[in-house]
C-alpha cells in the first residue's frame, strides 16, 4: 500500500520552526541594541562591570534613597531585591545615580543583602558617583558587614563620633541597651545619663522580633539595630528593622494554637476598622487591646513603646510596616501603594528628652 504523502505537513514544520527562529534572532537583536544604548556614555571601567554582571539581574537605587522621606520609592527597590531574593536569582545592585541616602534605607538594604548572603545567593553592586553619599554609605560600616561572617553580638561600642554602628541578632539581649545608653548619653550631655525609655524601647522591640517576625519558628529572623550620633545637633538617631512578615501579616497568619490567632480577624469584625492605618494608630493607643482580648492594656510592645513616647523619653518616633507609615510623633498615620515585607521603625534621643543620673 501506498504511504500517504507527508511532505506538506513537513515543510508546514519546517516554515514554522523558521518563524521561531527568526522572532529569536529579532528579540536578540533588540536586546543588543538595548544594551548598546545604555553603554553610550559610559567609561571603559562601567561597560568592563556591566558585561561581567551582564547575566546578573540588574536593580537601580532610586536617586533620593531615603526610607524616611522618599518611602514608596525606596521600598519599591527593597521589594525588586526581595522578588529576586525569592526566585533565588543573582542581583547586581546599581548605587550609581544615588544623590542622596539616609541611615535608614542603608540599613533596611543591608538586611535584605545580608538573607542573599545566608542562602548563598550571588550579588554584587557598584557605588554611588556622589562623593558625599559614598562617604556616608563607607562610614556606615555597611561594606564591613557585608563582608564578615553573621554573629550574634551584645557589645556596643564607636570608633567615630558620627558613624553609624550597626549590630545583628535574633534574641533578646538586655545588656545592649545599657551599653548604647552610655554612648548616646555622652553625645547628648556630655556623661553618663539613665535613659529607662530607652532601654524599654529596645527590650519591647527585640521581643517582638523574637517572637512574632517569622512563621516558622520564635527567633527565627535577625533583627538590626544601627544607631547615628549627630556631635554638632546633640542628637542620637535609632534605626530598627526586622526583615520579616511586618506587623499587620503576623498578626493574620497566627496559627490556631497561639493567644494572638485571629488577633487582626477580631479587630476587623469587633470594631469595624478595615484600614490597616487606623488600626495601628488605635492599637498604639492601647484603644484594641482590652476590645479584642477582654483584658485590660498593660503596655507591652508597640504600645508600650507609644508610652515611652508620650513620656518624653524618646522623640520623632517613626514606623513603616506592610502597607502603614506612620508619624507617631505627629499623630500622622497614612496607607503605602506598596508594602514593606518587615518591621522599621526610627526614633530619636535629644538634650529635651527624659533622663537621670546614671546609678549603675
Amino acid at each position: 500500500m501506498r504511504k500517504p504523502d507527508k511532505r506538506p505537513k513537513y515543510s508546514l514544520f519546517l516554515w514554522r520552526r523558521h518563524k521561531k527562529i527568526e522572532k529569536k534572532r529579532k528579540i536578540a537583536k533588540e536586546r543588543v541594541k538595548t544594551i548598546r544604548r545604555s553603554l553610550q556614555g559610559k567609561s571603559s571601567f562601567q561597560i568592563l562591570e556591566f558585561r561581567k554582571y551582564q547575566r546578573y539581574e540588574h536593580v537601580v537605587a532610586p536617586k533620593k534613597f531615603l526610607f524616611l522621606n522618599n518611602t514608596q520609592e525606596t521600598i519599591n527597590f527593597i521589594n525588586k531585591l526581595g522578588y529576586f531574593l525569592k526566585k533565588r536569582k543573582s542581583v547586581f545592585v546599581d548605587l550609581n545615580l544615588v544623590e542622596d541616602i539616609d541611615y535608614g534605607a542603608i540599613t533596611v538594604m543591608l538586611s535584605v543583602m545580608i538573607e542573599f548572603k545566608r542562602l548563598k545567593i550571588n550579588f554584587n553592586g557598584n557605588f554611588p558617583l556622589n562623593r558625599l553619599v559614598r562617604d556616608k554609605l563607607q562610614s556606615s560600616q555597611f561594606f564591613d558587614r557585608l563582608n564578615k561572617p553573621i554573629i550574634s553580638e551584645s557589645e556596643y561600642s564607636i570608633q567615630k563620633t558620627d558613624q553609624i554602628f550597626t549590630k545583628a541578632n535574633k534574641v533578646v539581649v538586655p545588656l545592649l541597651g545599657y551599653n548604647v545608653m552610655q554612648e548616646a548619653s555622652k553625645t547628648i550631655w556630655g556623661e553618663k545619663r539613665m535613659c529607662k525609655g530607652l532601654q524599654r524601647v529596645f527590650l519591647e522591640l527585640m521581643q517582638n522580633t523574637h517572637n512574632h517576625a517569622s512563621f516558622e519558628q520564635e527567633g527565627e529572623m535577625f533583627w538590626w539595630l544601627s544607631v547615628n550620633h549627630d556631635v554638632e545637633n546633640k542628637k542620637v538617631s535609632f534605626v530598627f528593622v526586622d526583615y520579616g512578615l511586618g506587623i499587620f501579616e503576623s498578626l493574620s497568619n497566627k496559627p490556631a494554637e497561639s493567644k494572638w490567632s485571629g488577633y487582626l480577624q477580631k479587630i476587623k469584625t469587633r470594631v469595624g476598622y478595615e484600614n490597616n492605618a487606623e488600626i495601628l494608630h488605635k492599637l498604639l493607643d492601647g484603644e484594641l487591646h482590652l476590645t479584642v482580648t477582654g483584658k485590660s492594656f498593660r503596655g507591652k510592645g508597640l504600645p508600650g513603646i507609644r508610652e515611652v513616647l508620650k513620656r518624653n523619653q524618646i522623640s520623632n518616633l517613626r514606623i513603616i510596616s506592610n502597607n502603614v507609615s506612620a508619624d507617631v510623633f505627629n499623630a500622622q498615620y497614612n496607607l503605602l501603594g506598596n508594602k514593606f515585607n518587615g518591621t522599621f521603625l526610627y526614633w530619636e534621643l535629644c538634650q529635651s528628652n527624659e533622663n537621670k543620673i546614671w546609678n549603675i
